[in-house]
């Protein structure tokens, strides 16, 4: 919290010539003002939460982002083991049409 020294700032207006009754009103303004000034403890504390935020923002960010490479992993899994199947099948089909025509051809 900012600390003024309010009796301090009224003689020091009072020895300038400023009547002591505008001087004290000048202190309590100053030191409502003051009160709504960001010191470095709260800046530092701020620094600190936002810190704290973008760290957990970045791990969710990874977390999320390791999770759709996971999802696709297994989805290009089931997809070679698809065509793994497909190829086999029109290997074997091929291999069937081949011998069937081998053996109905005329010798």
């Amino acid at each position: 919290m900012n600390s003024l020294d309010t009796l301090g700032y009224c003689k020091r207006l009072e020895a300038v010539g400023v009547p002591r009754e505008q001087a004290e009103v000048h202190a309590q303004i100053l030191t409502e003002v003051m009160g709504q000034v960001a010191t470095k403890d709260d800046l530092k504390e701020l620094e600190v939460r936002l810190k704290e935020w973008v760290a957990l923002y970045i791990k969710e960010q990874i977390a999320g982002v390791t999770g759709e490479i996971a999802g696709l992993r297994a989805d290009i899994a089931g997809l070679k083991a698809e065509m793994l199947k497909w190829f086999v099948a029109s290997l074997i089909a091929q291999s069937s049409l081949i011998i069937a025509a081998l053996r109905y051809l005329p010798h």
